[in-house]
């Protein structure tokens, strides 16, 4: 089978990219070809040094792009994500009459309310983002299904059981010694103009650590994109404040990058993927979406932030101070701090673990081309498969 993977996005990287690469990765496993549509940059580079299959467009004439790439290469299955690259893979999807689904990520709804009739499937990163299409009126609900971002948990894992081991982990990264009492927060977000709601909460809690002479919270911020110039001239501001840099940006990394920093941070502050990945690394989270401040995920927090995708859905708003006092709250409190830890590392392997949505995933692949190809009475081949699989994520 040979499913087209159309994406367009404005950030060069980030947690969209990192759901398409998973998805690519699945459909590779099983011995399948998948090819990504996207703009030229570094994600299709990668893609490539990664075995997969690349077209790249500006997206600029969908209709164009379209014809070309039919009368170039035969798919099987178009899975789309939102806008530019939902318009040409309906159309593509349309030449070749073959199925489309689409994956919805936030609180937009593109063209849904208009054309879901088009999609076998429409895939929603969490609960939340499904009501939100129920709100808004998007007909056909029972094609409608939850799939969820995953942590990689062969990638993200607990380690460092011993805080000492994680101080000796990530001193390398800090231009100043850190010392026991010291205390290390990972920051790990893409910094977009749609990041602006996140951005703004720890800069808030920043000017609050200056205010409470706060030397020993050390922050790594993991990220990149346009609004980093604006975080990183206010860190150079505390670090004057309060005579020590106690905040480090490390630019964009790598999964495995990523997980030896989480795994020796005190706590991480992130949304979305990033806290999901966090939470898979034994690490406790404290969740900002780009609509909602989520807080500290414990055993409550944790059903707010899985329906919401940690914060991307919702208009639950910050008040000054509010993240601030949330790290103070649990960031000297070592048996806390492990005790959260241990709650996310067990409930994303419950509920969020890439190899069961791997299997989801080509199931859902494999009953649409079937239904489409050869309609069918009884149950598909996938539909066997699937009864394998006897559960949803919370």
């Amino acid at each position: 089978m040979h499913i087209l993977i159309p994406v367009f996005f404005k950030a060069p990287l980030g947690g969209l990219h990192s759901h398409v690469y998973a998805q690519a990765r699945a459909i590779t496993k099983v011995g399948w070809r998948c090819t990504i549509l996207c703009k030229p940059g570094i994600f299709a580079q990668q893609c490539r040094d990664n075995g997969l299959d690349v077209i790249e467009d500006n997206f600029k004439d969908p209709s164009g792009s379209a014809t070309c790439i039919t009368n170039a290469f035969k798919f099987d299955i178009v899975h789309a994500h939102p806008f530019a690259s939902r318009e040409i893979g309906q159309r593509i999807a349309k030449i070749l009459n073959i199925p489309i689904m689409l994956t919805i990520h936030g609180k937009y709804i593109d063209s849904l309310e208009e054309d879901s009739d088009d999609f076998s499937r429409i895939f929603c990163v969490s609960l939340g983002v499904r009501d939100h299409l129920v709100k808004k009126g998007v007909k056909n609900l029972h094609k409608i299904l939850i799939y969820p971002n995953a942590v990689n948990t062969e990638v993200f894992y607990g380690g460092y059981s011993e805080r000492l081991d994680r101080v000796k982990a990530i001193s390398s990264n800090f231009p100043t010694r850190i010392l026991a009492k010291d205390r290390m927060i990972v920051f790990s977000c893409r910094m977009g103009p749609d990041k602006e709601f996140i951005l703004n909460c720890v800069i808030d809690t920043w000017a609050y650590q200056v205010k409470n002479r706060l030397t020993t919270w050390n922050w790594l911020v993991a990220g990149d994109g346009p609004e980093r110039s604006q975080l990183e001239s206010v860190a150079i501001e505390l670090n004057k404040d309060l005579g020590r840099q106690c905040i480090t940006f490390l630019g964009w990394q790598d999964e495995d990058k990523l997980n030896k920093i989480y795994q020796s941070a005190d706590l991480i502050v992130a949304p979305g993927r990033s806290a999901l990945d966090g939470l898979g690394s034994n690490r406790p989270v404290i969740a900002i979406g780009s609509k909602a401040y989520i807080g500290i995920i414990d055993e409550e927090n944790w059903y707010k932030g899985t329906y919401s995708n940690f914060g991307g859905v919702g208009d639950r708003g910050y008040i000054s101070g509010e993240l601030y006092r949330d790290i103070n709250s649990i960031i000297y409190d070592d048996e806390r701090l492990a005790v959260l830890g241990r709650l996310g590392k067990q409930k994303i392997s419950y509920f969020y673990d890439q190899k069961y949505w791997d299997k989801w995933l080509v199931n859902q692949y494999r009953e649409v081309f079937e239904l489409h190809n050869k309609p069918l009475s009884g149950e598909t081949d996938a539909s066997k498969d699937l009864r394998e699989i006897n559960y949803q994520p919370n």
